[in-house]
């Protein structure tokens, strides 16, 4: 019995630290990068969401403008804004010949050097 005794307090289980390291170390590693592609996966997702949404907006927006171009050709027609004269919507005034700015040839002077600037003028509304 003495024996027994001493062998059994001599004896002592060592833990192999290296290997269960390694093992936890190439978890953490795989885990990690599970982890990461997942993110990855989820980011892609999100801005293809993303993207498609944007590319919707760009599809309606161009088929408002359409419509607004269509709008305004159909709206300036010289019919519809008779139609609108004809209706009373609108009404027309002749423009005061006071209102008009008329071009004139010019007459041919000789140049002045002198650097003085001169203004154009209607010739008729001055007299």
């Amino acid at each position: 019995m003495n024996t027994f005794n001493a062998n059994y307090k001599n004896q002592t289980n060592r833990i192999a630290v290296r290997p269960i390291a390694c093992w936890l170390l190439g978890a953490l590693l795989l885990c990690t990068l599970g982890l990461s592609f997942v993110y990855i996966k989820n980011q892609q997702y999100a801005l293809g969401n993303l993207k498609k949404n944007l590319e919707i907006n760009i599809a309606e927006t161009g088929a408002k403008i359409e419509v607004a171009n269509a709008s305004i050709s159909s709206l300036t027609s010289h019919s519809a804004l008779q139609h609108r004269v004809d209706d009373g919507f609108m009404k027309l005034i002749p423009i005061e010949d006071s209102r008009i700015a008329r071009l004139v040839t010019p007459v041919v002077e000789p140049v002045r050097h002198d650097g003085e600037i001169r203004t154009a003028a209607n010739e008729r509304r001055l007299q």
